[in-house]
C-alpha cells in the first residue's frame, strides 16, 4: 500500500514540475517576445505643417498621439486640435517660455490654469496632461496641477531608456517620466527626441542609431518624441520616424492604453527621483532644420483636406 501511495505522489510531484517548468518557460517567452509599451508625442509652438502630416501619416495606420502644443498654436488652429482631439489624441497644455523650477506656486497656478481653459475651450474634453519647458516641475507644480485637478505632469526623465509614471503619496496628481538618452560629453543627457538630439548636435542617422540602441536596451515602457516643426517637415528626419513606426518590436499606444499597460509607482514625493539637467539651454546643431530637405515643395497644409474626419477614423 505504502509502495502505491508513494509511486503516486512522485507522479504527482514530477507532474507539479513539469507544471512549474512549463509556466515558468511561458513566461519567459513572453518577456521575450512581448512588445515595449510605447507612445508616440508630438510637441509644437511655432507651425502646423508637421502636426499635420504626422496626423495624416498616424491617420494611415490607425494610431494616435499625445500632443503637447504651446498656446499660441492652439488659438491659431483651433480645428486642428479639436479634430485630433475627437480622433483619440490626447492633447496636453504646455508653457514653453520658461521652466517650472522654482517658479512660485501662483505663477504655476496661473500658467495651469490658462492652458487648462485654453485646450479645454477648444477640444471640448478635460486636459489631463501638461508639460512645462524641458518638462520642468516641482513641488509647486503638483499642487497647482492638483488644485486644478490635472491627472499627470511631465517630467524629464530619471530611469534612462524607461519611461516611468510616479504617484507621489502627498498628492493626486503623476508624473510621467519620460525616455531619456545620452550623447556623451558636454551635452549630455535629454529625451529620445528629434529637437533634442539636433540640438546637442546630432544629425537624423544618429537619431535613428540612438533610437536603434535604445530598444536593444528592451525596456518595458517608452516614449518617443517629435517637435512636430522639425520630425514632421524633414525628411530625413521623417524617414527614421518611419522606421520607427514599422518596427514590430514596438507596440504603438493611444495615451489611455499606454498609461493602462504599466504599473504606477507610488512613492512620497521627496524619494522621487528628478533630474534637472539641461545642458542644451544653446543649442549646437551639426546644420540649420532648414538645410534640411523639406518633405513637400508645396504646403503641407494642402495635405488636411484628405484627412480623415473622425468618425472615420478606425474603430
Amino acid at each position: 500500500m505504502k509502495t502505491k501511495e508513494n509511486k503516486n505522489f512522485i507522479k504527482l510531484l514530477i507532474l507539479f514540475i513539469v507544471f512549474v517548468i512549463s509556466v515558468i518557460n511561458i513566461m519567459n517567452n513572453r518577456k521575450v517576445n512581448s512588445k515595449i509599451n510605447t507612445i508616440l508625442m508630438l510637441i509644437e509652438f511655432e507651425r502646423i505643417e508637421g502636426v499635420i502630416q504626422w496626423e495624416k501619416e498616424l491617420d494611415k495606420r490607425c494610431l494616435t498621439a499625445l500632443v503637447k502644443v504651446q498656446d499660441n498654436v492652439l488659438k491659431e488652429n483651433p480645428e486642428v486640435f479639436k479634430r485630433l482631439a475627437d480622433k483619440g489624441y490626447e492633447i496636453a497644455g504646455g508653457y514653453d517660455k520658461a521652466p517650472f523650477w522654482d517658479m512660485s506656486y501662483d505663477e504655476q497656478y496661473q500658467y495651469l490654469k490658462e492652458s487648462k481653459d485654453l485646450v479645454e475651450k477648444i477640444t471640448g474634453k478635460k486636459m489631463r496632461v501638461f508639460g512645462s519647458r524641458y518638462f520642468a516641475y516641482d513641488e509647486m507644480t503638483l499642487k497647482a496641477a492638483q488644485d486644478l485637478g490635472i491627472e499627470y505632469i511631465l517630467g524629464r526623465g530619471v530611469n534612462d531608456v524607461e519611461a516611468t509614471i510616479y504617484q507621489p503619496k502627498e498628492y493626486n496628481t503623476k508624473i510621467i517620466s519620460v525616455t531619456n538618452v545620452d550623447v556623451g560629453e558636454p551635452m549630455g543627457r535629454g529625451s529620445l527626441c528629434d529637437y533634442s538630439l539636433w540640438a546637442r548636435g546630432a544629425n537624423a542617422k544618429e537619431f535613428g542609431k540612438i533610437f536603434d540602441e535604445s530598444i536593444a536596451k528592451k525596456p518595458t515602457n517608452m516614449i518617443l518624441v517629435s517637435h512636430a516643426y522639425l520630425g514632421g517637415t524633414r525628411l530625413e528626419w521623417w524617414r527614421e520616424y518611419e522606421k520607427a513606426l514599422a518596427l514590430n518590436s514596438i507596440d504603438w499606444n493611444s495615451f489611455d492604453n499606454w498609461v493602462s499597460n504599466q504599473e504606477v509607482i507610488k512613492m512620497k514625493n521627496s524619494e522621487i527621483p528628478v533630474n534637472e539637467e539641461v545642458n542644451y539651454v544653446q543649442p549646437k546643431p551639426e546644420k540649420p532644420m532648414e538645410d534640411y530637405e523639406p518633405i513637400y515643395a508645396h504646403d503641407l497644409l494642402e495635405k488636411s483636406k484628405d484627412l480623415y474626419p473622425s468618425e472615420m477614423m478606425c474603430q
